[in-house]
């Protein structure tokens, strides 16, 4: 992140927010002293912030010897994100965007000839043009990606059958 990026995005946020910022989008297990220089904070701000995380159940500290790592829940956060689809979005809002997903995994069945992410990634070796190696690899990453976002959509789909008329933000 660059100097002027960090001041821009720290603007207006407290401590707590930016230990939160930072601790929700890491994509691996970080250390507090990591987490607390990303956030731009004091270790023990960031150790005091990251435990009250831990303990409302928004990250998972796993501890191994002298460190103590943290990393967003995976459960937590599927539950947050289906939620707010589901508090933020009509169904309607939603199955269009199931359609534009499912169009995109179509588009890289077609253009790539595979069926799935791993034989995308396996076919890695076909080809000796590393400019569609690279695109290859990154169309894999946002399969998998668009997989995992359409699970979340169905189950936020399935939540309005579950609790009709419960939404509290609703657009309709």
């Amino acid at each position: 992140m660059s100097e002027k990026s960090a001041q821009g995005w720290t603007d207006g946020l407290s401590g707590a927010e930016r230990v939160e910022a930072v601790a929700l989008t890491v994509s691996e297990p970080r250390t507090a002293n990591w987490i607390a220089t990303e956030a731009e904070v004091a270790h023990e701000t960031a150790t005091k912030y990251l435990k009250r995380l831990a303990d409302d159940g928004k990250l998972t500290a796993d501890t191994r010897g002298q460190q103590t790592t943290y990393e967003p829940d995976p459960v937590g956060q599927y539950l947050l994100e289906m939620r707010e689809l589901y508090e933020e979005h009509s169904p309607d809002e939603l199955a269009a965007s199931l359609e534009a997903m499912n169009e995109q995994i179509r588009t890289w069945k077609r253009d790539y000839d595979t069926e799935t992410p791993n034989e995308l990634r396996a076919s890695l070796g076909k080809t000796g043009d590393t400019t569609d190696e690279g695109e290859r690899r990154q169309a894999a990453r946002e399969w998998d990606h668009l997989r995992t976002r359409r699970r979340l959509v169905e189950d936020a789909l399935q939540l309005y059958d579950r609790f009709p008329g419960e939404r509290r933000s609703a657009s309709a």
